[in-house]
């Protein structure tokens, strides 16, 4: 086949320019390496004695996405009276915090750093900084609530009250629960013999007292509902916010004028759900935008898991969709010869075909960083998740070799934080690893070398290629929201 001779701009040792990359996928060295005061951490994920990871190995690769995973399942982890990290100099726990956001403060990984959860015994360490302990008034100048608030929370409970199935509507309700320990949300109403809470969220919270709260409803089997208005720009791309959408399948209800006035006007309470989808735009990246909806108790009232996977889902449906339109016969080529394990090189025309669309790195990028491999262990992944039960022991032969020959290449290093997701993605694919592979993995993680931000260079082409791991690479908070009309107070 014949072969682009058309070269990108390339800086030293073949890494990509930041020219090449979406906006905010830059490496962590443009002004942000000087905040991490916590330079190593013990990940106690890993095998004692393995666990010395440098802050920039565990979160430069971080996506949007997976960052808001790790901040809550480490304030989680917390909260149980466990550690996923300690500082490594004094071996305190420490959670994921993120730089205040700013245009040019990336969403991800690259701005993120450890901190020392606040402890009055804790010993001394020369890397412990000070704690905010809330975020939360700030938004109103110390006030306790804002009119906007106090105006939505009222309009809430009216479109409940419309709507017969929901009774004992109350604004600002202790409830209590099993073991003595209350909580008022702004709105709590009975529905199908089941309590259920509302808050509203205008303001920035602490991961920690977001956490508290929805284990407390789920402790007391309460149905809870955190909702926004949706009409500040900035608010939703706040980390405090991502930390909710981005662990909810890219999703948030809203309540806005259009909203109240279905409520009022049907007598069937609705909510706004926003819903982060993808867009294939010839000549740019992939990229996010917010779709909103409204709905009814049935969507308001699902089981939170179910609710997230299917977000997870529909985003990687509706990518899936789009690329098959777009370029479904290239994309189906690199898939095909990735399953036989083919040369990636007898493919890159249709590679080069698809990063043109997409504005991804072409093969000369591609073939030297280890791409092949790449996609040949992601391929093989697939057909273990859908091979039949006597296919499957060779399947999972062949995928741990395919592992192997990736985790053994020259670029093994940057390409590690994939597999990670990987095994995020599809819990049920680590335990079909070998020892040896997942010794080696630990091995890659706990080197102390700079890990470039290589899958994120090509998390545009990987997720047009497997989309199972599109929401996990993809997805951030989009710079734009549907169009939304301001309620009256604000019109």
């Amino acid at each position: 086949m014949k072969k682009s001779t058309k070269k990108p701009a390339l800086a030293a040792a073949n890494t990509p320019s930041d020219n090449n990359l979406p906006s905010g996928s830059g490496p962590a060295s443009r002004g942000n390496s000087d905040f991490r005061t916590i330079a190593e951490v013990l990940d106690t994920r890993l095998p004692f004695g393995l666990q010395r990871r440098t802050a920039q190995s565990v979160l430069g690769p971080q996506s949007a996405v997976s960052l808001a995973e790790l901040r809550t399942d480490v304030h989680g982890e917390h909260a149980k009276g466990g550690s996923l990290f300690l500082c490594a100099q004094c071996e305190q726990p420490v959670f994921v915090a993120q730089r205040p956001a700013e245009p040019d403060v990336p969403r991800n990984g690259d701005a993120a750093y450890f901190k020392h959860f606040s402890a009055e015994d804790a010993p001394p360490c020369s890397w412990r900084t000070q704690n905010l302990s809330s975020i939360g008034a700030v938004q109103y100048s110390g006030q306790q609530e804002g009119l906007d608030h106090l105006t939505l929370k009222n309009a809430l409970a009216e479109c409940l009250k419309h709507d017969h199935r929901f009774t004992d509507v109350r604004v600002e309700k202790r409830v209590a629960g099993k073991d003595g320990n209350w909580r008022v949300p702004d709105v709590a109403a009975v529905v199908g013999g089941k309590v259920l809470a509302l808050d509203l969220q205008l303001a920035a919270l602490p991961i920690s007292t977001i956490l508290e709260r929805a284990s407390f409803y789920e402790e007391n089997d309460i149905h809870h509902i955190v909702l926004t208005d949706a009409v500040d720009l900035v608010r939703l791309t706040q980390q405090a916010f991502c930390d909710m959408h981005l662990t909810m399948g890219g999703r948030i209800f809203a309540v806005d004028d259009s909203s109240i006035a279905a409520s009022l006007s049907s007598g069937r309470f609705q909510l706004k759900e926003l819903s982060i989808v993808p867009r294939l735009v010839p000549g740019r990246p992939v990229h996010n935008i917010w779709e909103s909806r409204l709905v009814g108790i049935d969507a308001i009232l699902m089981d939170p898991f179910q609710r997230r996977k299917e977000g997870e889902r529909q985003y990687s449906q509706a990518l899936m969709t789009a690329a098959n339109a777009s370029f479904g016969p290239q994309r189906q080529a690199i898939r095909r010869a990735a399953a036989k394990n083919m040369s990636s090189a007898a493919v890159f025309e249709h590679w080069n075909h698809i990063a043109r669309a997409i504005g991804g790195l072409n093969e000369d990028s591609a073939i030297p960083q280890g791409v092949g491999a790449v996609l040949a262990f992601l391929t093989q992944v697939e057909i273990c998740c859908n091979v039949a039960p006597d296919q499957r022991a060779s399947a999972q032969l062949e995928l741990q070799q395919r592992l192997k020959t990736l985790l053994d290449s020259r670029h093994a290093l940057h390409w590690a934080p994939l597999v990670v997701q990987v095994f995020k993605a599809l819990p049920g694919i680590e335990p079909a690893i070998c020892p040896a592979n997942s010794a080696r993995l630990t091995a890659l993680l706990t080197q102390t070398h700079t890990v470039k931000p290589t899958l994120r260079w090509y998390a545009g082409m990987i997720g047009v290629l497997h989309p199972f791991l599109a929401f996990r690479l993809l997805v951030k908070a989009p710079k734009f929201l549907p169009s939304l009309r301001l309620p009256a107070s604000r019109a």
